[in-house]
């Protein structure tokens, strides 16, 4: 249990999804007020533990005990939007909100696993061989996830038997994703050397598991941070390097505060490999005339001004997101280091008007939930996070204008649900089972 007196920031995330910790913007503004009791512990503490209920999930499914567990987080990114897959910038920090895998060997080559996330029309249980030569694209789609992790290894994974659960919501943009691919590896680390490291080569393993088996060309920062990110800092990472600089996150008088438009996405067969598209032909554009731009993230405003000619409008406009957003991202880890938060809010609401007018992967729901938490007096910024097309936006907040904040969200987006947390630990071997 967290309480209010917790040193370092709070973080507030504001969703609507029914696997998450539920409860109304009415017991938070009443906990804010000062109600304390049970309805605090409530707010502070899943209604549903993934450890606990993965372990009981498996021995329902397997009638025994597991022996090998691993866990991984989502994350939530302050700021730096679409800039990695251009070798930008971004600063994201781990959730505590985990998936977890619990398991044990099977003395096979094949894996059965047991999911407590409820998808749809999709199967809760799925098998399949560890033979790479097998590991392919198939049904129940979650499990693509895990064979895609499997083929990325040097050495054959051992058959297991397993369950997964997760209270990372699925579809609201906190990378609930890249939190199983993590896991996924993880354990298989676990099974195969008796303990796995966090090394910039598992999240490469991962991200490459996304792009082949779910279709998704996405950048590294999900798997990244999910695997290397630290309890109480934030993360700034360079896309490019692979180098990385964690910012302590630990003002008391700060309130990172999400919502979550309960609009849900799937980047594969959106909008999103079209806006990845745009971003490479903006940089064969800048690359005729500037031969050193071999990423959004090397380019100038002054340059890209300078071939506007040679660019249509949207291209031109996806290009100026992303080289101005490379930009607010390392001021606003400046801004974090010097405790400026006014100047964060401002280059928040920043990234929130490119991301909506020049990127244009907004949507009516996360203008409004970012235009609420703006009319609150001690609000320094919000803008949407993730991906986009729906999910989460993050407010920037002093601590004394949280029950503001609550109630407005409430009045203005009453379906709204809210919990606390702080920045999380990466991927790790689970001790106690």
């Amino acid at each position: 249990a967290v309480s209010r007196k917790l040193d370092g920031v709070f973080l507030c995330f504001i969703h609507l999804t029914r696997t998450d910790i539920m409860f109304t913007a009415a017991a938070v503004t009443s906990y804010l007020a000062g109600a304390g009791g049970s309805a605090g512990k409530s707010i502070m503490i899943s209604e549903s533990d993934p450890v606990a209920t993965a372990v009981a999930l498996f021995k329902k499914q397997f009638g025994t005990d597991p022996t090998v567990g691993a866990a991984a987080p989502g994350r939530v990114n302050l700021i730096g939007e679409h800039t990695d897959y251009c070798d930008g910038f971004v600063f994201p920090m781990a959730l505590t909100r985990n998936t977890v895998l619990v398991g044990r060997p099977n003395g096979t080559s094949t894996v059965n696993i047991v999911t407590a996330s409820k998808l749809g029309d999709s199967s809760e249980v799925a098998s399949f061989s560890t033979e790479k030569a097998t590991l392919k694209k198939g049904n129940p789609k979650w499990a693509n996830y895990v064979k895609g992790v499997f083929a990325q290894l040097d050495r054959q994974v051992p058959g297991f038997d397993a369950a997964i659960a997760s209270n990372v919501p699925i579809g609201g943009g906190l990378s609930s994703s890249a939190s199983l691919e993590v896991a996924c590896h993880t354990f298989a680390d676990i099974l195969l050397d008796g303990k796995s490291e966090n090394t910039r080569q598992k999240a490469l393993h991962c991200q490459k598991a996304e792009h082949t088996f779910a279709d998704t060309p996405c950048g590294i920062m999900d798997q990244f941070i999910s695997t290397f990110g630290k309890a109480g800092h934030g993360l700034l990472l360079d896309c490019r390097s692979l180098d990385f600089k964690l910012v302590p996150i630990s003002d008391p008088d700060v309130v990172v505060f999400i919502a979550n438009s309960n609009v849900t996405h799937k980047l594969s067969d959106s909008e999103y490999p079209k806006r990845k598209k745009s971003c490479e032909d903006a940089v064969a554009v800048l690359r005729q005339k500037f031969p050193k731009v071999k990423a959004l993230r090397d380019a100038t405003m002054e340059q890209l001004e300078a071939v506007k000619g040679g660019l249509d409008p949207v291209t031109f406009r996806r290009a100026r997101h992303v080289i101005g957003e490379c930009e607010r991202c390392q001021q606003a880890e400046a801004a974090f280091q010097k405790g400026d938060y006014k100047r964060c809010g401002q280059l928040m609401v920043e990234s929130h008007v490119s991301l909506r007018d020049d990127y244009e992967v907004s949507c009516p729901q996360l203008d409004t939930l970012q235009e609420i938490a703006m009319t609150v007096k001690g609000v320094y910024g919000s803008r949407m996070t993730g991906g986009g097309f729906g999910g989460c936006t993050v407010t920037l907040a002093h601590k004394d204008c949280k029950e503001a904040l609550v109630a407005a969200i409430q009045k203005g987006y009453p379906k709204a649900s809210c919990f606390f947390t702080v920045p999380g630990e990466g991927a790790r071997k689970l001790a106690h089972l």
